[in-house]
């Protein structure tokens, strides 16, 4: 049998060594330098515990090299070696010493780090918003999950151990606006009217308006009700309601004429039908709408076609056993799903197409967990990985910053895993003549980098 030789199989070049300084991550220079730009080396500094020497890293010593890492799709904390070692990236950023990985696991754990990373992301949020132009604006909350099996989680109501994590995005800018990193077995619904306060009080600041909440069933009880209809607020909520007692009872007292058929924005028929009652709840203090979709429920057709038919086949258990069994009831004919809201303005239709975009949550969850591997606890200690999560969601809404503020819209919508494609992992050569450093590129990444660096400068740097 004849064998191929190389030059028919392999790729006609070969490789050599170079002793310039080179970096396949250009672009994460753009990061550090609107980090900059924006104050947050400066609160990173001002905010966390120095070290005790002169010898000691500086806090923005462990804080950006993180950041950096996680923008470029380090996962682990083994993996700032990568940042370490690219000696040109370094050089762009002034990073001239990076702590040891058992430095960074021993910094992690100092309960003092938590309170000043949240605070220097609060000043980054108001940065941003400080800002933006628009003035309402739409809260989303939501809980998720991380399996893991470290010592320290706890199980959640889904009977797996996990670390749990309530967020809260301004959906308009998707920018992360508060986090609670906590254990498994705490409640989803803890702490989401904190959280609604807190964005509250943020947009006052700025003399802009909350409009909108959305939310999960975690979010539906008399707190977050009363607090989004009281006066001072007058926030419009739409919250997936839970069908406890009361609700059931409500959607049985709907009359069949009152249900009416749902079709999309282009008038397609869903298959659903809709109905509108007004509700309240024992502690409330007004009233408000529930929209209840409905369905045929696929279980109730395959009991009263073949399940009752099957079971009158088969001996009862008071044949078997002599004892009286209760008769098998039929699942409810129809499923049913009910948004709580304060809309009067609004058609039923435009609210549950309104409420279904909260779904964009999932997707920032999903962004910040998979897209900047926040899916990932380096401690035993739920403090470090609360601290950990802090910088992560730092990285995120430095990323969103850069988007909404020095890109175009057509940037918007891009993940992480687009931009490391796009722009983060842009090759290049760092020269030094004189005193300038130089950073050379090709030719269209060299537009987009000096552009970027333009609007930077006009946009967020004093005059």
């Amino acid at each position: 049998m004849k064998r191929d030789s190389i030059t028919q199989t392999g790729l006609d070049f070969q490789i050599q060594e170079t002793n310039e300084t080179l970096t396949s991550r250009s672009g994460l220079a753009v990061v550090q330098e609107i980090a900059q730009a924006l104050g947050v080396v400066r609160d990173i500094a001002e905010q966390l515990p120095q070290p005790g020497s002169n010898r000691g890293f500086a806090p923005e010593e462990y804080v950006m090299p993180l950041v950096l890492m996680f923008c470029g799709g380090g996962r682990a904390m083994e993996e700032i070696r990568e940042i370490k070692q690219d000696i040109g990236l370094r050089k762009l950023c002034n990073l001239d010493r990076i702590p040891s990985t058992d430095a960074f696991g021993t910094w992690l754990r100092n309960g003092q780090n938590l309170k000043g990373m949240k605070r220097v992301n609060e000043a980054l949020v108001d940065q941003t918003l400080e800002r933006t132009a628009q003035d309402d604006f739409t809260l989303d909350t939501d809980a998720t999950y991380l399996a893991t099996e470290k010592n320290c989680a706890k199980v959640n109501y889904q009977g797996e151990k996990s670390f749990s994590i309530l967020l809260s995005f301004i959906s308009n800018l998707d920018l992360c606006v508060r986090s609670d990193y906590r254990n498994g077995n705490i409640s989803p619904a803890t702490g989401i009217a904190d959280h609604l306060k807190d964005t509250l009080r943020l947009l006052k600041r700025h003399n802009k308006r909350l409009k909108y909440f959305r939310s999960d069933a975690a979010a539906y009880n008399s707190e977050v009700i009363n607090l989004c209809m009281a006066k001072e607020n007058r926030v419009i909520f739409t919250i997936t309601a839970a069908q406890n007692s009361a609700v059931k009872a409500a959607i049985k007292e709907i009359e069949p004429h009152e249900w009416q058929r749902l079709r999309d924005r282009h008038g397609f028929d869903t298959g659903r039908q809709y109905a509108t009652t007004i509700h309240t709840m024992e502690k409330t203090h007004n009233s408000y709408t529930l929209i209840i979709q409905r369905w045929p429920n696929p279980a109730y057709d395959l009991f009263t076609a073949a399940g009752v038919a099957d079971e009158r086949k088969k001996p009862s258990r008071m044949e078997v056993d002599g004892v009286p069994a209760p008769a098998a009831e039929p699942p409810e004919p129809y499923c049913y799903h009910v948004v709580a809201t304060s809309d009067n303005d609004r058609t039923p239709k435009e609210i549950i197409e309104f409420h279904n975009q909260r779904g964009d949550a999932e997707n920032y969850n999903k962004e910040i967990k998979n897209g900047f591997g926040m899916d990932y606890a380096p401690s035993r200690k739920l403090a470090a990985n609360a601290v950990w999560f802090e910088i992560g969601k730092l990285t995120y809404n430095l990323v969103i910053a850069l988007k909404r503020l020095l890109l175009e819209p057509t940037w918007w919508r891009k993940t992480i895993a687009t931009l490391r494609w796009e722009l983060l992992s842009i090759p290049g050569k760092v020269i030094r003549h004189g005193r300038q450093l130089y950073l050379r590129v090709v030719h269209r990444h060299c537009e987009l980098l000096k552009k970027i660096r333009e609007t930077l400068r006009v946009v967020l740097l004093p005059t």
